[in-house]
């Protein structure tokens, strides 16, 4: 398969960085001469400089035998006319990185079926509905949900009074639940038995949704519930945020704090339920006149990465229980998590992510893309006639770095043990590291030749 990458920023990089491992055939574009030479000598792929939404620099990629392109440069219109002029060459599927409302918040048409682009995709809202799921799940990092909210993976940190600290995996009970993931000093693994588990250590546990609250409680980590919100930025991130709680109907106050004073009026015109304040977040007297120790959750969501740190840090002194910092700066991550900050939020990379999920669908029900090192959580059906199906799952030679996390059959969620023996269409929820997703996928698909997507 031919992809052609407009844009070779971060969302750009880790797009082409995945197809480019898969060998599969891809072209960046990129405007930027440096950029463009330090993608040529980082990546396996064809770089050609300039600008996307020549017809010129198109046909120079191979255009006409393309089945996919996508636009995720800075710029909203270079993407959109990028992606419309791929379709008039007969190029399958487009996505554009779009990030001004105007252009697709239309009252009457969805965005893709007006501009024949298959999929847009917005960073501010993408990062504001990850936001939206950890206030909903506040005792965890990050959750997501698979066959149909049946089975759900959240992402937790181990505290310091977790009654599992310094237990071994084949010591604990894990009949309700499977343990996928240990992320320990950013490093992802899959773990054996002869793990030890490690206070501060990141989890990603796989569970039925109605078991999840009992396995939380027996790892020391109890359900919480946000009451108080507290959003610094009225940006697109900070009002997309609020628009989804009062959409959704989520009990919980809303207390929004800007800098501008024009855009704080607008703002609290257009939301119903929640209450917006001029200020300056990063003051310390603002902060403690508005009781932020009362917050259950401060989310600091403005363009100055300087500022969210620093809010951040004033909350939690203040007394804040959780603090979530939006970074454009992924290579700081790390750092801001281990000065106090809980939970940090790339919109570049939850934006890649998405694309990546979106452009992994196939046969594959869903595809949900962890962590820094790109490891993936896949939902698929078993095959008739595949090397699994009928075998137990410890008769089964599974690459290193995967796991199968649920098995859903007949609509009854299984938490899968050594003994669980797969069967055709059973629906699985398997983890895999990057280098073992294509040997995963043989084992499942029938031939074991034929592609998941």
């Amino acid at each position: 398969m031919k992809s052609i990458i407009i844009g070779a920023g971060k969302v750009g990089f880790s797009i082409a960085q995945l197809l480019s491992s898969e060998n599969q055939d891809v072209v960046v574009i990129e405007q930027d001469e440096e950029r463009a030479k330090l993608i040529e000598e980082t990546l396996d792929v064809q770089v050609i400089q300039g600008s996307g939404a020549s017809w010129s620099i198109l046909e120079m990629a191979g255009v006409k035998s393309a089945e996919m392109v996508v636009a995720v440069t800075e710029y909203d219109e270079l993407n959109m006319i990028a992606c419309l002029l791929a379709k008039q060459y007969g190029v399958k599927t487009t996505i554009a990185r779009v990030r001004n409302p105007e252009y697709v918040e239309t009252p009457h048409f969805s965005p893709e079926s007006l501009l024949g682009i298959d999929l847009i995709i917005n960073p501010e809202r993408v990062t504001a509905e990850e936001i939206a799921k950890i206030v909903k799940n506040p005792e965890v990092l990050d959750v997501e949900y698979y066959a149909d909210g049946k089975v759900q993976l959240v992402e937790l940190v181990v505290p310091d009074k977790s009654p599992v600290i310094n237990m071994q995996l084949r010591d604990l009970d894990t009949s309700k639940y499977v343990i996928v993931s240990i992320v320990r000093k950013h490093k992802m693994i899959v773990p054996s038995g002869n793990d030890v588990i490690k206070p501060g250590d990141h989890l990603y546990i796989m569970a039925n949704t109605n078991d999840m609250a009992e396995v939380l409680k027996s790892l020391g980590i109890y359900r919480k519930k946000v009451e108080h919100l507290t959003i610094l930025g009225a940006g697109r991130t900070g009002c997309y945020l609020a628009h989804i709680l009062e959409r959704e109907k989520i009990p919980v106050n809303i207390k929004i704090i800007e800098k501008n004073e024009k855009r704080a009026r607008e703002v609290s015109a257009r939301l119903k339920h929640s209450l917006v304040i001029h200020g300056d977040g990063s003051d310390l007297e603002l902060l403690e006149n508005e009781n932020i120790e009362k917050s259950d959750l401060f989310v600091a969501v403005t363009d100055d990465d300087k500022i969210n740190l620093l809010s951040c840090l004033i909350a939690k002194n203040l007394g804040a229980k959780k603090t979530i910092a939006k970074i454009k700066r992924a290579d700081i991550m790390p750092l801001m998590e281990q000065i106090g900050i809980d939970i940090v939020l790339s919109p570049r990379i939850l934006t890649a992510g998405a694309i990546l999920k979106y452009i992994r669908k196939g046969n594959v029900v869903s595809v949900t893309v962890l962590g820094d090192e790109r490891a993936e959580l896949l939902e698929f059906f078993a095959q008739a006639g595949s090397v699994a199906v009928g075998k137990e799952l410890k008769r089964i030679k599974f690459p290193s770095g995967s796991v199968v996390g649920a098995i859903v059959r007949n609509g009854q969620v299984i938490i899968p043990n050594g003994n669980s023996v797969i069967k055709p269409n059973d629906q699985l929820m398997v983890f895999s590291l990057p280098h073992s997703i294509h040997k995963v996928e043989k084992i499942f698909t029938s031939g074991g030749k034929n592609s998941l997507w």
